[in-house]
């Protein structure tokens, strides 16, 4: 989609404001629209601004680093000093720096709801109306509102879906080896699972990415009629039909959820899930070490076909989806992953500023794509084609994600294409009821944290297939039903409080 391209005077003189209120001297000014400096002495002071993302760095890291402290050089004058940490580790030492008020100035958050309740980061409306024309301009109005905070934003959401997008990945290779036409159907994909088991022993037929895209997601997408959806992360929670009413599991069973927890075990029980899915990952398919597996994207990513066909050579990957553009679905217009300022932080306006600069296509296609002639190719409008041999995997979904400067990786098929479009455009959905809606669950914080515990324990095992559902339920009743009632209490009555003020 093409870039915004607004606020030029305003961009300028936020920069000269900027330029005060981050402590520089009299002699610092603002560069010019064209990214160099009005005078020797315009610059800004320099800055370092450290931030912290999940997972690690991509591949060719330092040289897409370099560039862009190169451009930023003439410009903000700012340095980077970026802490990769691993998602094993990311939510605890998350926690860590931010109530040991380590000095971060940005900080990825994919659920910052307990650090905004806990004050840990700063308001962010002034700011960004003074030095963020370009993060507004590039999320829809629908997008920065759904993410306040009682009416503030605290986190800049970081979101190219409208839905959260959700794939069966395939070994092609191997389906077109055992004589399977391409898949059409969830029975057919159960049948190509079978297949698998029965012809190609030597691979796993299915290891989905946790308990969370077989579960809930997978049986609202089986009957997308139900609009079933779990509530946060709270496992035994659900809501469904749009209605503004939050249901458990105990006192109000959904049939195609046990539908689904059934289908699930008997996969597990004739060897078709994996024997390990509670501790496996997608990562698996990648090191080709599964038939099927499940990925929050529409088609094949980048990273992925590049790993398999590295790890298993002649391997090819393909997608199914149960998504289909002709479906009319609502949608809360909530993030997925956010960049969040600590209140410690010392430069917040530019890292502001930085953030802004991300959300200019130039920026945004470095971070995303790398540098361009080297690492990818422009393929049309809203479009990219990664250079095979020299590709990279950048990590936007933590820095700048946005529908309107997110490009489409061209090589993805026709039908992937088209429903990567779709879901960008927040027209093609409905408000959904919670739209706006951000629960605080600070009076149920020890329910919370037990029933944590307790779903690791006791309900993964029953959504990923391990337990007979019906057996697996009473335990899960017994041990976490009183938690369960408490939150679902606490939701309910914040969510009523919220439609009403809604009304007036």
């Amino acid at each position: 989609m093409n870039q915004r391209r607004k606020g030029i005077l305003l961009t300028s003189l936020s920069l000269i404001l900027a330029g005060t209120l981050a402590g520089c001297n009299s002699k610092d000014a603002a560069p010019s629209d064209s990214g160099k400096s009005a005078a020797p002495d315009a610059l800004l002071s320099p800055v370092t601004l450290k931030i912290m993302f999940p997972g690690d760095p991509p591949g060719n890291w330092n040289e897409v680093k370099t560039e862009m402290e190169n451009r930023l050089s003439s410009t903000l004058n700012v340095k980077l000093n970026v802490v990769f940490i691993p998602w094993s580790d990311v939510l605890t030492k998350r926690q860590v720096a931010l109530s040991s008020a380590e000095d971060y100035d940005l900080i990825w958050d994919n659920n910052p709801t307990q650090n905004i309740a806990a004050g840990l980061y700063e308001p962010l409306d002034a700011i960004i109306d003074k030095y963020g024309p370009d993060i507004k301009g590039t999320r829809s109005p629908q997008l920065m509102e759904a993410n306040k905070v009682n009416g503030k934003l605290y986190a800049v959401p970081l979101e190219v879906n409208f839905i959260r997008p959700w794939t069966f990945v395939i070994r092609k290779d191997i389906r077109e080896k055992l004589g399977v036409a391409p898949i059409k159907s969830y029975d057919e994909l159960i049948k190509f699972m079978y297949t698998v088991k029965e012809k190609a022993p030597e691979i796993t037929p299915f290891i989905p990415n946790g308990s969370e895209h077989i579960g809930l997601k997978q049986a609202g997408m089986l009957d997308p009629k139900t609009n079933i959806a779990s509530v946060l992360s709270y496992p035994g929670l659900y809501t469904k039909g749009n209605d503004g009413k939050v249901y458990n599991f105990f006192d109000n069973m959904d049939p195609q959820i046990m539908k689904n927890f059934e289908t699930n075990h008997k996969l597990y029980k004739d060897g078709i899930i994996a024997k390990d899915a509670l501790t496996l990952r997608n990562a698996e398919f990648a090191k080709g070490k599964a038939a099927v597996s499940t990925f929050n994207d529409f088609g094949v990513n980048l990273s992925t076909r590049t790993a398999l066909e590295k790890a298993v050579p002649g391997a090819s990957a393909e997608a199914f989806s149960l998504y289909d553009p002709s479906m009319k679905l609502s949608s809360t217009y909530k993030a997925g992953n956010y960049i969040a300022v600590p209140v410690i932080s010392k430069n917040k306006e530019r890292a502001i500023q930085f953030i802004n600069w991300l959300n200019k296509q130039e920026n945004y296609d470095l971070l995303a794509y790398g540098i361009k002639g080297k690492n990818w190719e422009d393929a049309g409008p809203g479009l990219y084609k990664p250079i095979k041999e020299n590709s990279y995997a950048g990590i936007p979904f933590a820095w700048g994600w946005n529908p309107k400067l997110d490009r489409i990786d061209a090589s993805l098929s026709e039908d992937v294409i088209k429903l990567n479009q779709w879901q960008r455009d927040p027209n093609n959905f409905s408000a959904d009821i919670l739209s706006g809606f951000t629960f605080d669950p600070s009076p149920v914080s020890n329910e919370v944290a037990q029933l944590s515990n307790m779903g690791k324990e006791l309900y993964e095992p029953i959504v990923m297939g391990l337990i007979e559902p019906k057996e697996g339920l009473e335990k899960f009743k017994e041990k976490a039903y009183t938690n369960i009632k408490k939150i679902q209490t606490e939701y309910q009555k914040q969510l009523d409080a919220f439609l009403a003020n809604k009304k007036k």
